[in-house]
């Protein structure tokens, strides 16, 4: 597909190589990743302090009266469907942009060992119709998987976990990379549900101490949060490539003469490569430990 050089993945990564590789990524680039989240994070924060002041939830007194009550709701329902919905659009409309160019951004990293920011905002923000649209689609499927039953919601999530690098890097359409997904972590469901569940605990953990910090400083508390976010947030798409990365080089052959030159390297060591993935194995084994594929 592309070349990988110094910080290229040509084979599939145990679960500590993905969380390692992730953060090596990002110590790599923190000042990019961390720019990008803390813009994108201000600004979402900027428009919810000022919706807080604008849209004021009414309050009740205390023992309230029913007909309190009855005059009370209209007006406090009405103020948090615009609060609740003015946030919700401007996080839509930003958030993707700083995922995307995370992706980005740790893509062009992998494959050419070094990434430039502006080029990756450009084509996320190319690509936006195409992430939106990824977005409800795998997000209303998965919903309705959770309220029918919780294990067929996470199913779902995990096997369409992938689309939205297979997007950005493929440059494949909404149901294509959600089917590429599918395909890349086949048989790895296990893995791939522990390996997000690793960092998740480490986001959730630092998004709580976060929130404690921000929770102090009334009114500039969701700009304060926006700005401090960005410590955390690039973790979770740069995972997502990594992990795409280690799925492809399970699945894709090596190149006919890699496969060759390195079983005429190794031969006398007694080794031999699997044709399918490449996987190094003694020269007694029959199938690949990695992909199953039944060796000659």
């Amino acid at each position: 597909m592309t070349t990988q050089p110094e910080l290229g993945i040509r084979r599939e990564l145990s679960l500590g190589d993905v969380i390692s590789k992730t953060f090596e990524l990002y110590r790599r680039d923190f000042t990019k990743y961390f720019v990008i989240f803390a813009v994108v994070g201000v600004i979402i924060g900027i428009v919810t302090a000022l919706a807080r002041l604008v849209f004021v939830l009414p309050t009740l007194p205390s023992n309230p009266t029913p007909q309190q009550v009855s005059n009370w709701f209209p007006g406090f329902l009405g103020a948090l469907v615009l609060l609740v919905g003015l946030i919700f659009i401007v996080t839509v409309v930003f958030s993707p942009i700083a995922q995307g160019t995370a992706i980005k951004l740790a893509s062009e990293q992998i494959e050419k060992g070094h990434a430039d920011i502006g080029t990756s905002v450009r084509f996320t923000v190319s690509k936006l119709l195409s992430i939106w649209a990824l977005s409800i689609v795998v997000g209303v499927i998965v919903i309705f998987g959770l309220i029918a039953l919780i294990v067929p919601g996470l199913i779902l999530g995990i096997m369409f976990s992938l689309a939205l690098p297979v997007l950005l890097i493929e440059n494949k359409g909404v149901l294509e990379s959600m089917g590429r997904s599918r395909k890349l972590v086949g048989h790895r469901w296990l893995k791939t549900f522990a390996t997000f569940l690793v960092v998740s605990i480490v986001i959730i953990v630092a998004s709580a101490i976060v929130s404690a910090i921000s929770g102090l400083l009334g009114v500039a508390g969701p700009v304060v949060d926006g700005l401090l976010s960005a410590i955390y947030q690039p973790l979770f798409p740069i995972l997502l490539t990594v992990y795409y990365y280690s799925n492809l080089a399970r699945i894709t052959p090596l190149p006919a003469d890699q496969v060759q030159t390195a079983q005429t390297t190794t031969a006398q060591a007694g080794m031999k490569f699997c044709p399918t993935c490449g996987t190094q194995l003694v020269s007694s084994a029959t199938s690949c430990f990695q992909c199953g594929a039944r060796l000659n």
